[in-house]
């Protein structure tokens, strides 16, 4: 080993010289060639100053003794020729640069060297040599260095062998233990360092690297266990990121699917029956709407943590998303165990549910669909359960309700109103008709309820009780209150222009609407655009929003009011009915559902209810409305009981606004003959 290193760094040497010697000796070669011209060209400086061809070419003839030289011509300063000389005779003139004074490629050699007359430039002698016949009149120094080479190999075997043995044994025995350690996989083992040469410095250092590997060796196990253990964390949380909902800690869809998928194989082979019972909160928007996500969330988390008590062994819960839910029933013997389930998921919900400082009364609606009957697989049983839970829905808040092929055809047509209803106001689809509202002491309509109607070209006339509360679950219902404000702000112009002017018109509200400040920027802003009055103004809202009451809603009415507009509460004991609702929200009417005054003259119940509100509405310095009047006894019964306003189709069932005018205008008349009579 060591005689190769001591050889190859000889060759290196040896190379490095041969090559330092050869470039030299090129270099002294090319250095000749440029003196020799500088010589013809001192020669040439009579007969460049005279332009004397003849004695030009006798002079650059002296290249002919050199056998190397290919051309060679002395040229005046503008390059044109004087004198000339060629190795080959009747070849035609080079072109000849004498700007670069030296150009070398790998065959030839040109030299350009400038002539001076008193430092003044006045030709070149341009030599042309081929490179290679230059070259080799360079000295031969070949023995001289075969003879350094033998030498110097001579010296190298002298020398390896001394360092053969200074060096190479003790590194051997090292090699040996290191071989021995290896093998015996012993690392504790240490090697001796005889001496505190190079060498015992060397093995010190060997020892020095065994202790680093094995304190390294012992930290990455450390090291790979605490990664193992992360991995296993990570595995789970994705695990569980992957299969349950990350707000409640339920199964999500993805793992309510495969246990439906088990459920089903199982029921099949058992021949028993599956239950879906598919779970919506009702208002739950609103409620979103009113207090925020937030406490929207922390609902939804409370509703999750009562439906797991619920659950028996055996039984999922999943959460779908938003406000949805399911619960896998399996193992029914009969179909109507479902119903007994359902029933009990409702009554449970009849418990407020505690938000920080909020009660809160919430109630879910519940579509049911049974394995086999209602499909063989989840996606069917789910959409069947979907579809029921709407049918449940208009049942009314807290019902549940089997599927049928029926409800299909209802969910079709429910997906047809909701697509129609995105375009109708852009296509001009909605329109508004006016219910006259009569008040008793001064026989006149002075008031009226805008109704809103829609007229499809594909699905007809739809029925508000259709399309208003598919507005409200899909959030198209804000939009839908403002066009219709605009159009009552635009009409009351209208009919003020044509002496109309003291009409007052009531307008429902949603309750998810009164939380935004955008509201009562919209009723400003068309107040103002218009010209009108903000008292022709009279702002419905039902008694949902005191249930969903927020500090929000509470001043954005205040703020409605100090605008001038009334606010009037509609369909008035048929929810949550308070006086300490009516202590807190600025209200100026009260509107008597329309179920006491149909019942009035045959239920003896329904007549101290409305005697009781409205005393209960003028003790508070309210008016009251009374609608769905259709009869005179009902009328009677009213008026002595001074009831302010009356509304329904004894007076005049829903017009078109060319309609009220005309009504309006003609009570007004005949009430400013009689006065004149």
């Amino acid at each position: 080993m060591m005689v190769t290193i001591v050889v190859i760094t000889l060759a290196i040497v040896y190379g490095y010289l041969q090559l330092a010697v050869n470039q030299n000796i090129e270099d002294k070669i090319i250095l000749s060639a440029r003196q020799q011209a500088r010589i013809i060209g001192s020669e040439a400086l009579q007969s460049i100053t005279s332009v004397n061809n003849k004695v030009a070419n006798q002079i650059i003839q002296q290249y002919s003794q050199n056998e190397s030289v290919e051309e060679a011509a002395i040229l005046l300063a503008d390059s044109s020729l004087l004198g000339y000389y060629a190795k080959l005779q009747d070849m035609p003139l080079p072109v000849m640069d004498a700007k670069t004074p030296l150009t070398r490629s790998a065959t030839d050699l040109i030299i350009a060297e400038p002539i001076y007359n008193d430092k003044e430039k006045i030709g070149y002698v341009y030599v042309h040599y081929n490179l290679a016949s230059l070259l080799s009149e360079k000295p031969n120094f070949l023995w001289f260095m075969i003879a350094l080479a033998v030498t110097m190999l001579f010296i190298s075997f002298l020398v390896a062998g001394y360092f053969q043995k200074l060096l190479t044994q003790p590194i051997q025995s090292m090699v040996r233990h290191i071989n021995n350690m290896f093998q015996s996989r012993n690392f504790d083992k240490r090697l001796k360092a005889k001496s505190d040469d190079e060498i015992g410095q060397l093995i010190k250092g060997f020892n020095q690297v065994l202790d680093a590997t094995q304190d390294r060796e012992n930290e990455l196990t450390t090291r790979g266990k605490q990664l193992q253990k992360l991995v296993d964390v990570r595995t789970k949380q994705l695990f569980m990121k992957a299969h349950y909902d990350s707000l409640t800690g339920l199964p999500n869809r993805y793992l309510l699917v495969d246990r439906l998928h088990q459920a089903i194989s199982k029921s099949s082979r058992n021949k028993t029956s599956i239950a879906l019972l598919f779970l919506d909160l009702d208002r739950f928007k609103v409620i979103n709407d009113n207090f925020g996500h937030q406490n929207g969330d922390q609902l939804l988390k409370e509703v999750a943590k009562r439906l797991k008590k619920m659950a028996r062994e055996g039984d999922t819960v999943a959460r779908l998303g938003g406000d949805e839910f399911v619960f896998l029933l399996e193992n029914l013997a009969h179909a109507k165990d479902a119903a007994r389930s359902a029933l009990r998921i409702i009554k449970s919900f009849s418990k407020p549910f505690q938000l920080q400082e909020h009660v809160l009364h919430v109630s879910t609606s519940i579509g049911i669909s049974i394995y086999p009957e209602d499909g063989q697989d989840d996606k069917i049983l789910l959409k069947n359960a979907d579809i029921s839970m709407y049918h449940a829905k208009k049942k009314g808040p807290g019902n549940f309700s089997y599927y049928s092929e029926e409800m299909n055809n209802t969910s079709l047509e429910r997906l047809a109103v909701e697509s129609n209803l995105q375009t109708a106001i852009e296509k001009g689809e909605l329109s508004l008709v006016y219910q006259p509202q009569k008040r008793l002491k001064e026989e006149q309509f002075k008031n009226a309820e805008a109704l809103l109607r829609w007229n499809n070209p594909e699905l007809g006339r739809v029925s508000p009780g259709v399309f208003i509360p598919i507005a409200e679950e899909t959030g198209l219902i804000k939009k839908i209150d403002l066009w219709v404000i605009s159009q009552v702000c635009k009409q009351i112009k209208e009919w003020k222009d044509e002496g109309l002017t003291d009409l007052t018109v009531a307008i429902n509200v949603s309750a998810g609407h009164l939380i935004s400040s955008s509201l009562l920027e919209h009723i400003k802003s068309e107040i103002i655009l218009n010209q009108i009055k903000a008292e022709q103004l009279e702002i419905e809202i039902t008694e949902e929003v005191f249930v969903e009451q927020t500090q929000p809603t509470i001043e954005n009415l205040k703020a409605i009011k100090k605008l001038g507009a009334k606010i009037a509460i509609d369909d008035f004991g048929t929810g949550y009915s308070s006086l300490q609702y009516l202590q807190d929200f600025p209200v100026d009417t009260l509107k008597l559902d329309g179920m006491f005054i149909k019942t009035l003259e045959t239920d003896r119940r329904s007549q101290g209810i409305v005697r009781s509100t409205i005393i209960l509405a003028h003790s508070l310095g309210l008016e009251l409305v009374a609608e769905c009047v259709e009869d005179q006894w009902q009328l009677d019964f009213l008026t002595t009981n001074q009831c302010d306003i009356v509304q329904g189709f004894l007076f005049s069932k829903p017009l078109k606004a060319k309609e009220m005018f005309e009504i309006c205008n003609s009570v007004k008349t005949e009430a400013t003959q009689d006065q004149t009579a």
